[in-house]
């Protein structure tokens, strides 16, 4: 790590994480996987009237989102250095108006499958922590991923989802251009939670 994303770590990181209880009546969004935040970033220059609470493991990556956030002077975006899914628990039950997982990693190996961001178990935390009408929004660029996660929609009975054609406020993301350039597909999904 650059000695830049480290001070960013040790200084920036502590100083946008989010602090549970949240008392902010924003709309509040939870990113699961942000990576470097560069749509992030965009997202939420984009939509200033909600909170979105952005969820990396990685410390490096997390550090260029918090270096985003001061260079560009972004106030609506904190940081969760850690577990998302373990986020929307501690946020409890019906808190959420959306969750996004732009492009997660798709564990293509059968052995690897419940690494899977999307499986019942974690779709269920999902549900719970939306609230009525909220919605997850999921994009990936890998087919057996879509048909999974699908699947496990459909399974849920909280929630009513399907694919839809590439939202055009969904800020472009380095693993879709990365697609674009190899050929491959992406699909987006909408699931609103409806009960």
């Amino acid at each position: 790590m650059s000695a830049t994303r480290q001070r960013a770590l040790d200084e920036l990181v502590p100083e946008y994480h989010a602090r549970l209880p949240i008392a902010d009546e924003r709309r509040l969004i939870v990113e699961i996987g942000c990576g470097r935040g560069d749509a992030t970033a965009v997202m939420a220059r984009r939509d200033p009237d909600s909170l979105v609470i952005a969820c990396e493991v990685n410390g490096a990556t997390i550090a260029h989102l918090a270096l985003l956030l001061e260079a560009d002077d972004i106030d609506n975006v904190w940081l969760w250095h850690g577990d998302g899914l373990q986020l929307l628990i501690d946020l409890g039950p019906r808190s959420v108006a959306e969750v996004h997982m732009w492009f997660p990693d798709p564990w293509p190996k059968p052995r690897h499958a419940h690494k899977r961001l999307i499986t019942a178990e974690r779709l269920a935390v999902v549900a719970d922590a939306l609230v009525v009408g909220g919605r997850l929004r999921l994009a990936t660029d890998d087919a057996s991923y879509l048909e999974q996660a699908l699947a496990a929609i459909f399974d849920e009975p909280r929630l009513c989802g399907e694919v839809v054609p590439r939202p055009g406020e969904r800020p472009l993301t380095a693993f879709e251009t990365r697609a674009e350039r190899e050929g491959r597909a992406t699909f987006d999904i909408v699931a609103t939670r409806v009960v």
